[in-house]
């Protein structure tokens, strides 16, 4: 069985939003030497491409041709990419509403990976706030896992200083869910007390992270075997789920950040003060629709009640990236990387990914 520990919900909606990235691609005349300026780089390219969904022996890594950016465009050298759960989503095409956006027998995209970091090559002639040098990190859609690679400035910031490529590339979509979640959802306000359900690999480790940035006292949940790495980065409180249950042992939290989404509302509104809100990003994973039949039903329930429950969907925005950019600066936060792989290992990753055992992220290094 497939072991995920990041959100389906976040992987709708960036399927739905590389949908219509693609569509405007699609609609897009090309005319490079008109419109982008760069530095000279090679006419091929190393990237990952698959026809069909499915495990990761239907990715090949496979000699391309550049892609061109168009006129909002910027084309990167990619240095680092990161996996997501989002990635093993749109391989697999599960749970099969995805396909409804990414492509009902196969994937409209042939590209793989979202996370990068990298320095910007080229850039179409209305792209204003990048120039050629820079190094960015953020998310590119699908097309990561490559050389090079096509990116909306929108959806990239300047990478921090103090950060390697490989650390940059393991903060996208990761610490945006993390930081949406608890600051936009859960209206996280500093003194709060905060339950992180789920405190180890790419989600897990920044909600700890950024709940302390922003001022809260932070209870994390995890295995034993993640105990230690969730004091490292912070937690006040940890609780081993395989010898304790942290239903039992917590009450009056103000929020509930579950990466988890195993319990029912029964048992996780105990934990919760009056007033308090589950913010949940993960939930049973099932076949169809993934965990939204049991989303709505804790919502519903909670409706009945002074304890709210709610979840959300992540984008990304240069705005959000650049207070990343802040918190990793300062030293607030910090990536937690689990290992490194290299290009052509990027199938191999994708299947300890998919076991769900990642204390922390998984870097591509390129």
């Amino acid at each position: 069985m497939v072991r995920l520990d990041e959100s389906y919900i976040v992987c709708v909606t960036y399927a739905v939003r590389l949908t219509l990235y693609e569509r405007e691609k699609d609609m897009t005349v090309h005319k490079p030497e008109e419109k982008t300026e760069g530095t000279a780089v090679a006419e091929t390219m190393k990237a990952y491409t698959r026809k069909r969904y499915g495990t990761p022996d239907v990715l090949e890594l496979v000699d391309k041709e550049l892609p061109t950016p168009n006129d909002e465009q910027v084309l990167l050298e990619v240095k680092a990419s990161s996996l997501n759960a989002f990635d093993w989503h749109m391989l697999t095409g599960t749970p099969l509403m995805v396909r409804a956006v990414a492509g009902l027998t196969k994937p409209k995209s042939p590209g793989s990976g979202s996370d990068v970091a990298g320095v910007v090559v080229a850039v179409g002639k209305d792209v204003t706030a990048l120039s050629v040098g820079d190094e960015v990190f953020g998310g590119v859609g699908a097309g990561a896992f490559a050389e090079y690679a096509i990116a909306n400035p929108k959806s990239l910031a300047r990478k921090p200083a103090n950060l390697s490529f490989e650390e940059a590339a393991a903060v996208p979509m990761a610490a945006l869910t993390a930081l949406q979640a608890l600051r936009d959802a859960g209206g996280l306000e500093r003194g709060q007390h905060v339950v992180v359900n789920g405190a180890s690999g790419g989600v897990g480790t920044y909600a700890v992270q950024i709940a302390k940035a922003l001022g809260a006292e932070v209870t994390a949940v995890c295995s034993t075997t993640k105990v230690d790495q969730a004091r490292s980065i912070g937690a006040d409180t940890v609780i081993d789920y395989k010898n304790q249950d942290y239903t039992e042992m917590v009450r009056d939290a103000d929020i509930l950040f579950d990466n988890v989404g195993n319990r029912p509302w029964s048992d996780t509104s105990k934990v919760l003060a009056e007033g308090g809100i589950n913010v949940a990003v993960t939930g049973p994973k099932k076949r169809w629709l993934g965990p939204l039949r049991s989303m709505l039903f804790r919502k519903v329930q909670s409706r009945f009640g002074a304890k709210r429950m709610t979840w959300f969907t992540a984008s990304t925005t240069r705005a959000d990236l650049e207070t990343l950019a802040g918190m990793l600066e300062a030293g607030a936060i910090k990536p937690v990387i689990e290992k490194v792989y290299a290009l052509d290992e990027v199938p191999e990753a994708l299947t300890h990914l998919s076991q769900g055992h990642a204390k922390a992220k998984l870097v591509v290094s390129i």
